[in-house]
């Protein structure tokens, strides 16, 4: 096991930079919008929850 992270993102790396673009993007739409603030960020939870589900659930890390 290395130190050096490899050159290209893993599968997981992209997982988590899907969870907080999808949160922020959840929340600058309901404060910049007139969806309720409550009802964006809700919808974008659920879609940060799929990812984390696929990535914990579904295709979990392996050694």
């Amino acid at each position: 096991m290395s130190l050096i992270p490899p050159a290209a993102p893993t599968r997981f790396d992209l997982i988590l930079f899907v969870v907080g673009a999808t949160l922020l993007t959840g929340g600058v739409a309901g404060a910049l919008s007139t969806i309720p603030l409550y009802l964006a960020s809700g919808v974008s939870s659920l879609v940060a929850s799929v990812a984390l589900f696929d990535g914990m659930v579904r295709n979990p890390p392996t050694e």
